[in-house]
């Protein structure tokens, strides 16, 4: 049986460590009390960029996973640079990664964007044309947020709660006698909050505008309730579930988007996982939320603690803004 297994994972922080007692005052000094928002959110620091690019970081992820890997990058057939914080809109980024990453046989590459389900969905499509495609038997998934640049400063969400890195995913083309690797995924869009963010607020044909002030060319984030996430992801996993013959005790381990550690909690009890609190693996306290990147960043810290054994069944779960969601089922 031909199967898609994740090979290598790896993710990159900088080293500019931002204090919840630093975020607290600078927020304090604005009039704005954060602390019941970071408590929910369950947010203690965060990693932000000083100077450093979506490109530079994703270039040290990549080199982490590609040495974790131990393949050489010309074993490359694919790349993929999965984000909605490009740093170019021409030339594509991974066509400049495919060239600092030195991955000269990977002659399939593209940029994807899927806001924060970018990473995730992209390792289910890109499994996907892998099994139709006799030639590509190894990608590399690339990604990141860098929202120090696009944060407006009196913003309690994306500034107080957001924090830069990368990550990346390498996945291989293997020959098992199990069915295992990526196996099944499910989306949800509903586009009716589809006007709580953009990014930028004023639009790209206006981005170059004298008259358009500095914060207006940032990302506009307007609060919404969002209480229904674990509501939703309860009716995705279980549907998943339910179609591959599994039940929700049958999950090792969850992979949640790092956005918000209530609905984490939330969903599990939803789905009555027993011994919950050892079912799944929450870094945002560490790292702040990491957009498209934050669910690698949860799965790279559960194969650090390993927490993530062979055969057992994973569940990845994650959301955009807007909203649409999706979860998507893993044996390792």
């Amino acid at each position: 049986m031909t199967v898609i297994k994740i090979l290598s994972s790896s993710i990159y922080h900088p080293q500019n460590k931002v204090t919840k007692k630093e975020i607290l005052e600078d927020f304090d000094a604005r009039g704005i009390d954060v602390r019941g928002l970071m408590n929910s959110l369950g947010r203690n620091q965060l990693f932000k960029t000083k100077d450093e690019n979506i490109i530079e970081m994703c270039v040290i992820a990549g080199r982490k996973a590609i040495e974790k890997a131990n393949i050489n990058p010309k074993d490359i057939d694919m790349l993929v640079f999965a984000s909605d914080n490009p740093e170019y809109l021409a030339p594509s980024n991974s066509l400049i990664l495919h060239h600092k990453l030195e991955t000269l046989n990977a002659n399939n590459i593209f940029d994807f964007n899927n806001n924060c389900l970018s990473m995730v969905s992209a390792m289910d499509y890109i499994s996907k044309y892998m099994l139709s495609s006799a030639h590509i038997k190894t990608a590399i998934i690339l990604g990141g947020q860098m929202m120090k640049f696009f944060s407006r400063e009196d913003d309690p969400v994306v500034k107080a709660t957001s924090g830069d890195g990368a990550a990346c995913v390498i996945l291989k083309k293997e020959e098992l006698e199990d069915n295992s690797g990526i196996i099944d995924s499910i989306y949800l869009a509903d586009s009716y909050l589809n006007d709580k963010m953009r990014l930028p607020m004023c639009g790209m044909s206006n981005i170059l505008r004298d008259d358009i002030l500095k914060e207006d060319k940032k990302a506009l984030f307007s609060p919404h309730d969002v209480s229904f996430f674990s509501e939703k992801w309860t009716y995705l996993i279980t549907k998943l579930l339910k179609r591959n013959g599994l039940e929700p005790n049958n999950i090792s381990h969850f992979i949640f988007s790092q956005f918000s550690l209530n609905d984490i909690k939330n969903t599990l009890s939803s789905l009555n996982i027993e011994n919950s609190e050892n079912k799944y693996t929450f870094i945002a306290d560490k790292y702040g939320y990491t957009g498209s990147a934050s669910p690698i960043f949860a799965l790279d810290e559960a194969y650090n603690l390993n927490k993530i054994k062979k055969s057992d069944y994973i569940i990845f779960c994650t959301v955009g803004i807007g909203y649409s969601m999706m979860a998507l089922l893993y044996k390792a």
